[in-house]
């Protein structure tokens, strides 16, 4: 979506060895996409750009022939007027750093007659007692012509960097330079006007100075450099580091030559930014012309990098600010305070905001949602268990559509029932009625076997009962399967049908009760009986044999 897609930018670069530069690059492949030059002359002695109007002039014909969309936005790098890194108590706020900033800049040449444009930051490696402070400055009235131009030309600025921070970005971005956390090294860069000697802590700037170098083709090699040795030696000797690194960015100087005449007491890397670099800078597009891009500048790249490279970068300049008045002010997003804070209607603010109120708005509804969904669901389920159901009982009544209540009798079905069980309903007759006095049923089982067992305080009652049994239903095949002492006995055997006193037997047996068993079941094998004749149960426990084992 459009709404969400970033805007291109487009690098734009003021150099006294190049002129005036354009360039795209694709950040992550690190690929030029476009870039174009043109010669534009740079004022030294003011230290600004000679004639603007050639500037435009110059600017418009690259945007023409690189096609750059009227969408895209600008960062230009000017040469630094001026670079400084400070330290500053840690007790000012940001209003006494600033006025502080503002007072000594004042006292440089360069501004006394012309108002300065400040970038300030508070770099990381500050301490609990100072402020590092770093910060750039450059001609107000220039800066404003140039953001005026492009706003002509129906683009919009994004930043306005220098060349110090754009070069020293690039050469992080292109891994030329070791700037691990616990490496300190110096950066020397050399170019048309000055020796610049920067001392750095990862990639945290320490100290910076400016030497003034008056150097050119109308001198010889051996002069050139033996001005620049003369100028950055006695500084270089009290800033010791890792490892120093020379940069030329001057046609006139060749970095490797240079190390060559240094002394310094740890390792020297060199690299050439001009007309001595043997490598290319960097990969280029198809459509790039290379013959010409193999003498682009690090302040190009380091332009064209600009918003990708900021989450990398240490310090953070930006001269399109507030220093400018009205040409920055007319181009900035509504601000606003609430409730103790402070809000900028960015676009990027008003996508966040849009985002988050969906999300406020949406998530409710999209939970009542899933709880519906759920509901739904569930009473799918139901419905679907309910016509399981209903089909199934509509497959019974298909079945048995032809069954009629005209072909069911009740009385037919009851005659059959008592037919069938004749036997079992002759059984619940005789223990409903015919039990004798002092006896007792503890188990009853009709169904096609019989089993009745009980207990009783003599013997006659057992056998009172049996007959009546089979006085009742002659047909029966039971037996009287068992009949035994439930308490130790000396009496063995009782034949059928013998003549007992009672009363005498039990106080001989000296027995409490006995115990009975009348089935049609299968009775006790031989085996199961015990060696004194007695049936051995499962448990242990013995009975007396039944009347039949008794006979045989």
């Amino acid at each position: 979506m459009e709404l969400f897609k970033k805007s291109d930018i487009v690098g734009v670069a003021v150099t006294p060895e190049r002129g005036l530069e354009v360039a795209q690059i694709d950040f992550a492949s690190k690929q030029v996409l476009k870039y174009g030059v043109r010669p534009l002359d740079y004022d030294t002695n003011r230290r600004d750009i000679a004639d603007l109007d050639v500037f435009k002039e110059a600017l418009q014909d690259l945007f023409m022939e690189l096609q750059i969309p009227k969408t895209a936005m600008v960062v230009i790098s000017t040469p630094a007027v001026l670079f400084k890194v400070n330290d500053y108590p840690a007790a000012l706020d940001e209003a006494q750093v600033t006025s502080a900033i503002e007072e000594e800049i004042s006292e440089n040449p360069y501004f006394r007659e012309s108002e300065a444009c400040i970038s300030a930051d508070r770099l990381s490696n500050s301490t609990m007692q100072f402020n590092k402070i770093a910060y750039v400055a450059s001609q107000k009235a220039t800066l404003i012509e140039v953001a005026m131009i492009i706003k002509n030309l129906g683009y919009k600025v994004y930043a306005m960097e220098t060349s110090v921070n754009a070069a020293l970005n690039s050469l992080i971005y292109k891994e030329q330079v070791n700037v691990s956390a616990d490496v300190s090294w110096v950066l020397l860069v050399v170019d048309s006007l000055s020796c610049r000697i920067i001392s750095m802590n990862g990639n945290n700037y320490v100290d910076a100075f400016e030497e003034k170098i008056a150097i050119g083709e109308v001198l010889g090699d051996a002069e050139n450099y033996s001005t620049v040795v003369s100028a950055v030696e006695p500084l270089l000797k009290n800033l010791p580091s890792k490892y120093l690194y020379v940069l030329s960015k001057t046609d006139v100087i060749n970095a490797e030559i240079l190390a060559s005449k240094l002394t310094y007491s740890a390792s020297i890397v060199h690299s050439n930014a001009n007309r001595y670099a043997k490598e290319e800078t960097m990969a280029y597009a198809p459509e790039v012309d290379e013959s010409v891009a193999s003498i682009m500048s690090l302040d190009v790249i380091g332009a064209a990098i600009y918003r990708e490279f900021q989450p990398y970068a240490s310090a953070h300049f930006n001269l399109y600010n507030k220093y400018l008045g009205e040409i920055f002010l007319s181009e900035q997003p509504p601000e606003f305070d609430f409730a103790g804070r402070h809000y900028v209607l960015t676009n990027e603010f008003l996508i966040k905001t849009f985002i988050v109120l969906a999300i406020l708005i949406c998530a409710p509804a999209f939970i009542a949602f899933s709880m519906l969904m759920k509901s739904v669901a569930d009473y799918r389920s139901q419905q679907e268990e309910l016509d399981g159901k209903i089909a199934q009982i509509q497959k019974f009544l298909k079945e048995n559509e032809s069954v009629s209540s005209d072909l069911f009798d009740e009385g037919d079905e009851i005659r059959a029932g008592l037919v069938h069980n004749k036997n079992i309903y002759s059984y619940y007759t005789i223990v409903g009625t015919e039990i004798p006095k002092k006896l007792w049923l503890t188990y009853l089982k009709f169904n096609d076997k019989v089993t009745i067992e009980g207990q009783a305080d003599n013997l006659e009652s057992v056998y009172s009962f049996f007959r009546s049994i089979k006085d009742y239903n002659p047909n029966s095949d039971v037996k009287l399967q068992k009949l035994g002492l439930a308490a130790n006995s000396k009496m063995e055997l009782v034949e059928e049908n013998a003549e007992f006193d009672t009363d005498s037997i039990l106080t001989s047996m000296n027995a409490d009760y006995y115990e009975f068993r009348i089935s049609n079941a299968p009775e006790i094998s031989k085996d199961e009986l015990g060696k004194d004749g007695k049936a051995e149960n499962k448990d242990g426990s013995t009975t007396l044999p039944d009347l039949e084992t008794i006979k045989e």
